[in-house]
């Protein structure tokens, strides 16, 4: 009896992860969408940056030179594009697209699933609360 209660347990016990897999994955995948969005807003506001420290300099007095012109305009340029193919990898059209395939029965593309690590996985107080 001892026997077959354990081996019930360990099959019941075994199998519950696998309830929860599809739900876990989707929310993997949301929050690492999220984290990447999140990070091309922060290159947007590094361009945008770059811009109002040449706007400042400007107003105190300061002459700007040529060169640091020329740099501004790349560096502003490189987070821009920068931001522009991360915001665009990581979009939420995509995102629903990945979604969808996966609850039909598809798979995650690889490139998605190499990304996902286990603080994906992992909810905390900020993912219940935010939105």
């Amino acid at each position: 009896m001892r026997v077959f209660l354990l081996v019930g347990g360990l099959l019941l016990g075994s199998s519950l992860p696998a309830f929860c897999q599809g739900r876990d994955t989707v929310f993997a995948v949301h929050k690492l969408f999220r984290a990447k969005r999140s990070s091309a807003k922060g290159l947007q506001a590094a361009k945008d940056s770059v811009a109002s420290t040449a706007l400042y300099a400007e107003r105190m007095g300061r002459p700007r030179t040529a060169q640091e012109a020329r740099q501004d305009a790349l560096a502003s340029t490189g987070f821009a594009i920068a931001s522009v193919l991360k915001a665009g990898d990581y979009s939420a059209e995509n995102e629903a697209a990945i979604i969808q395939r996966y609850q039909a029965g598809g798979s995650i593309p690889p490139a998605i699933r190499r990304k996902l690590k286990r603080k994906h996985f992992h909810r905390t107080s900020r993912d219940i609360v935010s939105p």
